[in-house]
């Protein structure tokens, strides 16, 4: 059964690495979703509101969290757990609609993201190819 829970302004929710227990649906405030460097660096990826589902791969996939979850502000979070998660994707249309939504938009963010990657690779190998031509015919006696 879900239950409803509070995270105070900063509290880590879960951890990049941590065992995947439970998704969350935000009732109320909002949630920074940060990808951390070797070092422990952390850079913010997606801001999440209400109604937003988060932490549903490792329920799915049963591998470890890949991100770290923190509170932007104080909220209300659903929990759900595995038997939750299982029963809800089966028996609620809203919940299961819900679910391929959030999964549906953050692969378009990730294409998105990779094409603009692509466009800035794309832009660095034409300027040097550029100006390893413009080099070659300064350097040349013709």
């Amino acid at each position: 059964m879900e239950t409803t829970t509070t995270f105070l302004k900063e509290e880590v929710i879960f951890r990049k690495g941590e065992a995947s227990k439970y998704a969350y649906i935000i009732e109320s405030g909002k949630v920074g979703i940060y990808k951390e460097n070797d070092y422990g660096k952390r850079t913010l990826v997606r801001v999440l509101r209400n109604s937003d589902l988060f932490g549903e791969m490792g329920l799915i996939d049963k591998y470890p969290r890949s991100a770290t979850a923190v509170a932007l502000e104080s909220c209300e979070l659903t929990v759900v757990d595995k038997s939750d998660f299982a029963r809800l994707s089966k028996y609620s249309p809203k919940f299961f609609i819900t679910l391929i939504k959030t999964l549906t938009n953050r692969l378009r963010d990730t294409l998105g993201q990779l094409k603009n990657e692509g466009k800035q690779v794309e832009t660095i190998t034409k300027t040097q190819i550029s100006k390893k031509r413009r080099d070659k015919n300064e350097n040349s006696i013709f």
